[in-house]
């Protein structure tokens, strides 16, 4: 049986088990996609993978990595895709599959995985696909964003956080960003949020009720979890919005159901790849028209580029909190 190479999780641990070395070639099922890989993002997803605390878990070996832009190699007879096509899509891991995309080759589920146009190249592909479709998915799909509402947004300088400061901002919202360092800070600017708040030197909601008066939120868009969860909550309006979009923190809040009913609020959940199930031609369309946007820069996906060999530095600095925008390996 050929082979390919990989950064391979032999059992359930810290991402520092993590070890090149020669994984068996995969076999494509039903709806999904052989993909020769040139290029994979990072996400702090890929932590969870392989300590085993995602929300859905491969069995062992496994090669972690989420998102893929690539070579189509084999794909089902009536896909919409061809042998050839340049793709980006998101890989089978998310369902417990075991072949991400940490290398030469992947799975991806057929209805996650899109063409990509000629005038793009691999590396913005892959740092547009899960930050930008999410983003989109979680502000017009689910939270139904209207213009001059105000957005909060955690995390604002982390890839799927810049994602929903640009998104935000197109849809004429006033946006709020919230960073974990001065550095961080700074680089949000040139995004133009209308608030930017270091939470580590100011009062997140002392800050926010000081300028705008008590819980002035529409949408608070959270990937955090934890204490910042907590708070963003507080802020939200009458018939405010919630969105669900992680749990970096590792604190999963337990929701007071009494709050949401006194304070008419919703809560929304956000996970758009487990929607390729319900509705898979809309995230195809919006995920044309984020190419579209990125041709017409209108978006900004910032990402740095790392050689295949510095996956698992980088993954510990994306543990550390130490990175900005998206980190993009090349294979």
């Amino acid at each position: 049986m050929s082979k390919y190479k990989a950064w391979i999780q032999n059992e359930v641990g810290p991402f520092t088990n993590l070890k090149i070395g020669n994984m068996e070639m995969p076999s494509r099922g039903k709806n999904e996609v052989l993909i020769e890989t040139k290029a994979a993002t990072l996400n702090f997803a890929d932590l969870l993978l392989s300590s085993g605390m995602y929300q859905s878990n491969p069995q062992t070996p496994f090669v972690p990595g989420f998102e893929v832009a690539g070579i189509v190699k084999e794909c089902g007879e009536n896909s919409h895709l061809e042998v050839g096509d340049r793709v980006v899509g998101a890989c089978t891991v998310f369902r417990s599959g075991r072949y991400g995309s940490f290398g030469e080759f992947c799975i991806s589920s057929e209805n996650l995985t899109y063409k990509i146009p000629d005038e793009i190249g691999f590396e913005a592909a892959a740092g547009i696909l899960m930050a930008y479709l999410t983003s989109d998915f979680a502000l017009h799909r689910r939270a139904e964003i209207k213009e001059g509402e105000r957005v909060l947004v955690n995390a604002a300088a982390g890839g799927v956080g810049l994602a929903a400061v640009q998104l935000a901002k197109l849809a004429n919202a006033e946006v709020i960003a919230a960073v974990g360092s001065s550095e961080k800070a700074e680089f949000i600017k040139k995004y133009n949020p209308d608030l930017i708040i270091n939470y580590r030197e100011e009062n997140l909601k002392e800050t926010i009720e000081n300028k705008y008066g008590k819980r002035p939120i529409n949408i608070f868009y959270d990937q955090v979890g934890g204490d910042p969860y907590e708070e963003g909550l507080r802020l939200l309006s009458s018939e405010g919005r919630a969105l669900i979009v992680g749990f970096a923190s590792g604190n999963i809040p337990n929701q007071l159901l009494s709050y949401l009913l006194v304070k008419n609020i919703t809560i929304m959940g956000v996970f758009m790849i487990s929607f390729e199930d319900d509705d898979s031609a809309y995230l195809r369309s919006r995920m044309e028209s984020l190419f579209d946007l990125y041709l017409e820069k209108k978006i900004d996906p910032v990402y740095e580029i790392i050689p295949f060999e510095k996956i698992l530095d980088y993954l510990d600095l994306i543990g550390s909190r130490k990175t900005i925008g998206r980190i993009v390996a090349t294979i």
